[in-house]
């Protein structure tokens, strides 16, 4: 027999939430870990807990030198792939990276 469909929706018990999220973000990170080696393409992953704690993750390349890529790319070829996403932000987050890096744990 198939699985049963998993509804997505938010979950509600912040402890059920917090779980959840740290079994799926190691998961995410693996897969980005296995495109990045098997298609050598350069990841980078930034996520925030729901209690607000980051976590970030790179193949090869630091995330400073994969969304400095970004933002030096051509203004018609940056917004072709992020819905939405504030290129300002981009650069203000890698400013931020850079100077946060050496207090952040690993």
């Amino acid at each position: 027999m198939g699985r049963v469909k998993l509804q997505i929706k938010r979950i509600e018990n912040t402890t059920n939430r917090q779980v959840t999220f740290s079994k799926r973000r190691n998961g995410l990170i693996k897969k980005a870990y296995e495109l990045s080696v098997l298609c050598d393409v350069d990841v980078a992953l930034i996520m925030f807990s729901p209690s607000g704690r980051l976590s970030l993750f790179s193949g090869n390349k630091s995330i400073e030198e994969i969304l400095g890529r970004y933002v030096n790319l051509p203004e018609h070829e940056r917004g072709r792939d992020l819905c939405g996403v504030n290129i300002a932000m981009i650069d203000v987050g890698v400013c931020w990276l850079a100077t946060m890096r050496p207090y952040m744990k690993a």
